[in-house]
């Protein structure tokens, strides 16, 4: 009786140092968020954060330490930021990226670009808060107010009519070639559609008028 209950404490024991093993991991794999440091504020000046717009306040941002899996395969950590009321769900529906072996280029914040959203296009940059207008328009971009995402620019572009942006993006522009299983591409009912419709947001290339294959945002412009 005694090697029994013996047995089982022991089988216990490892249960636990198991779990305790293993919560690390799980942690690294959903990343992090902080509020804005004060070196990475001042960069955003001028460039994602401009005074004479409605921008959200610093406060209202967050940092995020984002897992992801680069073309090649390798473990990388990106930063990207995002409002701070959507931190904790957009990491929930990265992780369920990463883990789905989904692939992502590059993820850097849009100010290391000169919040050049070309510039950050043209380098398949993933990014989230950049205060400006919307494409061919007037108005703030959902990107302004830190709830907008866009995911492997090049793999995944904007296409209105003739126009593909960023332009090395146009090869992936056709119905026919976004059927065909490229790395970094975004397909309908894969990983990234719902990881993303899981936390309520909406994508892009849904849109009748025009399509818009990397955009996600909270509010489905």
């Amino acid at each position: 009786m005694n090697d029994y209950r013996t047995a089982w404490a022991a089988l216990a024991s490892c249960l636990v140092l198991c779990v305790f093993v293993a919560l690390p991991a799980a942690a690294q794999d959903r990343g992090t968020w902080t509020p804005i440091p004060d070196h990475v504020w001042q960069a955003m000046q001028g460039k994602s954060w401009h005074s004479h717009l409605p921008c959200p306040k610093r406060k209202d941002l967050a940092l995020l330490v984002v897992p992801h899996l680069n073309f090649a395969g390798q473990r990388q950590r990106g930063e990207m930021i995002v409002a701070r009321a959507v931190a904790d769900e957009l990491l929930d529906a990265f992780a369920e990226i990463h883990r789905g072996g989904f692939r992502i280029q590059r993820m850097e914040p849009i100010y290391k670009f000169g919040g050049d959203d070309n510039r950050s296009m043209n380098a398949n940059n993933t990014s989230a808060f950049n205060c400006r207008s919307v494409t061919g328009g007037t108005r703030l971009s959902e990107h302004s107010y830190g709830m907008a995402v866009d995911i492997n620019p090049i793999q995944n572009p904007y296409v209105r009519k003739n126009v593909a942006l960023p332009p090395a993006g146009r090869r992936f522009a056709s119905p026919a070639e976004r059927l065909r299983p490229h790395p970094g591409l975004i397909r309908k009912s894969e990983i990234v559609i719902t990881a993303f419709a899981r936390i309520g947001w909406k994508w892009g290339g849904d849109w009748r008028s025009l399509k818009d294959y990397q955009h996600f945002s909270k509010s489905g412009r």
